[in-house]
């Protein structure tokens, strides 16, 4: 019996690591991803307290210099928003982007194990064949064995 050797082997290891190394990119951006959503976060409540302490400065009648650096603290803490917000809309395409990557890496995988499962049960089918064809030849031989005897024991007996 003959063993199984897919012609495609290498190329099929190949698909597998580069699926691997999709998975991990994605797992990677999708880390990226999750960090940026928390300072995007964090950013947004540091903005709203700073409003918060304005407004309630604005009501106390503070002297206008402490207004102004609260104005100017708060116009510090938006474009920190404004950056959070286009960072995580970046690690956002990122990970978008590595998910279709993946995706691809997964569906020619895939393809490639399909050929490999038709081509291992053609070669299972092939070595039963064989088996079978051995058999039946086994099988003639011993009936031709048989017939021969039986013809040698009539000759005998007449």
């Amino acid at each position: 019996m003959k063993t199984f050797r897919f012609p495609l082997e290498s190329l099929r290891v190949l698909r597998k690591q580069k699926e691997r190394a999709a998975q991990q990119r994605y797992a990677r951006s999708l880390s990226a991803c999750t960090t940026a959503a928390a300072q995007l976060e964090k950013a947004v409540k540091d903005l709203n307290a700073g409003r918060n302490l304005l407004t309630s400065e604005l009501n106390s009648g503070v002297p206008a210099s402490k207004i102004i650096s609260l104005r100017t603290w708060c116009m510090a803490l938006e474009i920190t928003q404004h950056e959070r917000r286009a960072a995580f809309t970046e690690t956002r395409r990122i990970a978008d982007l590595a998910l279709q990557e993946m995706t691809a890496a997964m569906r020619d995988r895939e393809g490639l194990d399909r050929f490999y499962d038709k081509a291992r049960c053609t070669h299972a089918q092939e070595v039963l064949r064989d088996e079978q064809k051995n058999f039946d030849e086994l099988a003639v031989q011993l009936n031709g064995a048989g017939l021969l005897q039986s013809l040698s024991t009539n000759l005998t007996e007449a």
